[in-house]
């Protein structure tokens, strides 16, 4: 049985999320590496972890991304549309958090249609840009488990559009992508896990989305 656990350390920290199946990975990386590797540890060696995937590469979801990558030795991936945006403080915008952007290897890029095969789950990469150029969502189809990134929130929440790269009709139109889809469990970049109606909740953000 695959379980998620949400690992990420500090409350303003995007969440990370350890999804731990035949190849454990970790779905975006937070701000603080120390608190999330202590968490991990209480589920799993963090050597064990197989692969770090960011759903978009704010730094809120990447700046432990070079601490944690060398503490586990995973491979790190990321949107190749964001691949350029690594290091840059704008686009990462890291300034909004008064540190300096994150500078890592990627080690694969994501794209829409890659599946990643990680045991019993296979999560399908999504490309839904709007709040970042290269925002990525992952779907198990079979578990219909949506990791959502800062796309959708619980509640009909959605994610910011006026930052370096976001654009609000792109986010419109990957929303309605998602409501097409089928979720059980939404695992948000902020707030918290939602298994309650969530294509309701989906649907919620789409109307939210049309009327900024």
């Amino acid at each position: 049985m695959v379980e998620v656990h949400k690992v990420s350390g500090a409350a303003f920290d995007g969440n990370v999320y350890l999804v731990l199946d035949k190849k454990p990975i970790l779905v975006d990386a937070g701000m603080m590496a120390g608190p999330t590797l202590k968490n991990i540890k209480k589920y799993i060696d963090p050597a064990k972890i197989e692969m770090i995937v960011l759903t978009h590469c704010h730094h809120d979801h990447s700046g432990a991304a070079p601490a944690l990558k060398e503490a586990t030795g995973a491979r790190l991936l990321l949107s190749e549309k964001e691949v350029g945006a690594v290091g840059d403080e704008l686009a990462s915008v890291s300034y909004l958090f008064g540190q300096q952007a994150a500078v890592y290897e990627v080690d694969e890029t994501l794209k829409e249609g890659t599946v990643l095969d990680i045991g019993d789950w296979k999560l399908e990469v999504l490309e839904t840009p709007g709040h970042s150029q290269g925002s990525l969502c992952l779907y198990e189809r079979q578990e219909k488990v949506l990791f959502s990134g800062d796309t959708v929130f619980p509640d009909g929440n959605i994610g910011r559009t006026d930052m370096y790269g976001g654009s609000t009709p792109e986010l419109v139109e990957s929303i309605t992508r998602l409501t097409g889809l089928d979720v059980k469990t939404m695992y948000p970049g902020h707030m918290e896990t939602t298994s309650r109606d969530v294509n309701r909740q989906i649907q919620m953000s789409l109307r939210f989305a049309k009327s900024v």
